[in-house]
């Protein structure tokens, strides 16, 4: 993931996280969802701050991964801590990267949303080619694709993406003009609310159907939360 222009709403997120505990961070998160967890195992707080401070770098200087991964290497090496070989230690960084970049810019196009959604009131949700996400079936994320829903629908805070691991859904804003512009139409309800029972660390955890364990919250309520 590159970044082209300075997100700043983006960068203030991260900015707020690093200025919690990495408990504290959880705690919000987990007021949502109780499966939320944002780092690998064997991490410590100090190493989960060391690797959001190399994120929030590469975001504030537009770099690339490849920039990310040597702050990566630098910190992980720092602490002490492994993730096998360096072909493994490359996929993890990668993984992290793409997915504490996500939230961010997520939980920035929240704020953005919300602050223009008396004049955008709805939201679109797209669903990228499921070949560019991990290998398996996401048809739920399928299935969701051409939602329209009003902003401050409930089905936003479970369901706004990212809504797993290397999920690339996002969402769109659209003003009363797109709708007419390009022929679509508010749903005319959420998809169904069906939950299943998934396993995070051997306890078993429900969560929305075609969701990751962690990931049924919405990230920009969350981060307006920190701002508060």
């Amino acid at each position: 993931m590159t970044t082209e222009v300075r997100f700043e709403e983006a960068i203030a997120f991260l900015r707020r996280r690093l200025e919690l505990p990495a408990d504290r961070w959880l705690e919000v998160v987990r007021q949502i969802d109780a499966a939320a967890s944002d780092r690998s195992a064997g991490m410590t707080d100090s190493l989960v701050t060391d690797i959001l401070a190399e994120v929030l770098k590469a975001i504030e200087d537009g770099s690339t991964f490849d920039g990310f991964l040597d702050g990566w290497i630098e910190a992980t090496r720092r602490h002490g801590w492994t993730a096998g070989d360096d072909f493994e230690s490359a996929y993890r960084a990668r993984l992290a990267f793409r997915l504490m970049t996500s939230q961010a810019y997520a939980a920035g196009r929240w704020q953005q949303i919300q602050r223009l959604k008396r004049v955008r009131p709805y939201l679109r949700y797209v669903h990228v080619d499921p070949e560019l996400t991990q290998p398996g079936s996401r048809h739920e994320h399928a299935a969701w694709h051409g939602i329209i829903l009003p902003v401050d629908h409930e089905w936003w805070l479970t369901h706004y993406p990212p809504n797993g691991w290397n999920c690339r859904c996002y969402v769109q804003s659209l003003s009363e003009r797109d709708l007419g512009r390009y022929g679509w139409r508010v749903s005319e309800e959420a998809p169904p609310d069906i939950t299943v029972i998934q396993f995070v660390r051997g306890v078993p955890v429900e969560t929305p159907a075609g969701i990751d364990p962690g990931f049924a919250f919405n990230v920009g309520v969350a981060g307006l939360r920190l701002a508060a």
